[in-house]
C-alpha cells in the first residue's frame, strides 16, 4: 500500500481550468468504465476499480496528489481511499461522484 500524506491544510487545487476539465472527464470516464465500488468513510470516499483499471487509478491519483496537496491519499492496486481534515471530507465527496448523464 502507498500512502501519500496531505502536505497542506489548505483545500484549493492548482490546475488550470482546461487541465482540470481534462482530469474531470478522465476520472468520469474511469467510472463509467470500471468503477466497482464508490463508498463514504471517515473523511472522505473510498474507490474501488476492476483489477484492469489499477494503472489508470494510480495514474489519475498521480494527478491529484500533485495538484490537491490537502488530501491524503492510501493506494492499494485498484482501491483508494481519499480522505482529508474538517471541511476538506465534504469536499472530496462532492469531487468524486458519478456523472448520471451519459
Amino acid at each position: 500500500m502507498e500512502i501519500h500524506r496531505a502536505t497542506s491544510g489548505t483545500i484549493s487545487c492548482t490546475l488550470s481550468k482546461d487541465e482540470l476539465s481534462d482530469t474531470r472527464s478522465a476520472w468520469q470516464k474511469l467510472f463509467r468504465t470500471a468503477l466497482l465500488v464508490r463508498e463514504e468513510i471517515p473523511g472522505g470516499v473510498r474507490l474501488v476499480v476492476n483489477d484492469g483499471s489499477a494503472e489508470a487509478l494510480r495514474l489519475l491519483i498521480e494527478i491529484e496528489r500533485d495538484c490537491c496537496r490537502w488530501i491524503t491519499f492510501e493506494l492499494d492496486g485498484p482501491t483508494v481511499a481519499m480522505t482529508a481534515e474538517r471541511d476538506g471530507a465534504e469536499t472530496i465527496r462532492a469531487m468524486w461522484v458519478v456523472d448520471q448523464a451519459s
